[in-house]
């Protein structure tokens, strides 16, 4: 019974991660302490075009092209997580990097590979329309953090699952310590205090 349950689960969990949700994201309203500083009479980078928006950057329902990539990071990350989980449930520590026991997290991967570059392309556009060098480089730092720890939730030979357990959380730490750069990075903008970067090689995975 408890198979039955989790083979339905991971199934319901491939529908989400292959379909997302169509809806679009309206455009950015009012800013809060949290949401990048810009002005009312600026254009964002529209992300809505993008027909699974709602599903990589879930979180806030009026959002912008920067917004929407800091939260995806997180969001996809922890989707990816999740789907391991179920394998380790499945299969159980010992045995689910075996054959056809981590196929779901496999996809997982590469679905989340596909789908991100979009959002990263659209969050550049913005900074570099509206913001600072420093907040292209902090994105594109984070863009490069991500997608290594989303390829690192597979499991390392000779890991317990205690070390792995406690290996996949720290990628937390990262996305918050980057979220605050950023938006540190923005204020400064905003404030005219533009701190300059030297010329950068974009991370393409």
């Amino acid at each position: 019974m408890i198979h039955v349950s989790l083979s339905y689960i991971s199934c319901a969990v491939l529908f989400g991660l292959w379909f997302g949700d169509a809806q679009a994201i309206p455009p950015l309203g009012e800013t809060d302490q949290n949401a990048v500083a810009i002005s009312q009479t600026q254009s964002t980078v529209e992300v809505s075009a993008q027909p699974s928006a709602r599903f990589v950057c879930p979180h806030t329902d009026r959002i912008n092209a920067t917004e929407c990539f800091i939260d995806a990071t997180e969001h996809l990350y922890t989707v990816c997580r999740q789907v391991k989980a179920i394998e380790l449930i499945e299969h159980g520590f010992d045995k689910a990097e075996d054959g056809a026991n981590a196929f779901k997290s496999d996809f997982c991967r590469r679905k989340q590979k596909v789908s991100m570059p979009p959002y990263f392309d659209a969050a550049l556009r913005e900074a570099q329309m509206f913001f600072s060098c420093e907040t292209i480089r902090h994105i594109n730092e984070l863009y490069a953090v991500w997608h290594t720890s989303l390829f690192a939730l597979k499991q390392r030979p000779d890991e317990t699952e205690t070390e792995y357990q406690q290996r996949i959380t720290v990628p937390y730490l990262a996305f918050a310590a980057y979220r605050q750069q950023i938006h540190e990075s923005i204020a400064r903008t905003s404030q005219n205090i533009d701190v300059p970067c030297p010329t950068l090689t974009i991370f393409k995975p």
